[in-house]
């Protein structure tokens, strides 16, 4: 009986980890910024009211906004975004196994 207990609290510490995790990776964070253009490195590149470099890795797939085009270049933008893991590729498209942290922007809007 005593390991069915130990068990118990084993698994609902567990659960409780993963739920905080995924609720801290989550956490919507809202943002107004201008936009420079894209990286070489493919992220987009944004600077706040405060001269503060931002650099997304990606956007929502649902967003419609295409950061591609160059006029939009200058343009402020009312930003809300996420922090997410992805996993690292190498050269030949294999996973290396590596996480890294990145901003992902889930949603944009200009701002007029």
């Amino acid at each position: 009986m005593k390991k069915l207990y130990a068990s118990a609290f084993v698994l609902l510490f567990t659960l409780s980890f993963a739920v905080n995790t995924i609720s801290a990776q989550e956490k919507e964070n809202k943002i107004v910024a201008t936009f420079k253009g894209v990286t070489e490195a493919e992220y987009f590149k944004f600077v706040d009211a405060k001269e503060v470099t931002i650099l997304f890795y990606d956007l929502d797939e649902n967003i419609e906004l295409s950061l591609y085009e160059e006029e939009i270049i200058g343009k402020k933008f009312n930003i809300t975004w996420i922090q997410k893991e992805i996993e690292l590729i190498d050269e030949e498209g294999n996973f290396t196994g590596e996480k890294l942290t990145v901003k992902s922007i889930s949603a944009i809007k200009e701002e007029k």
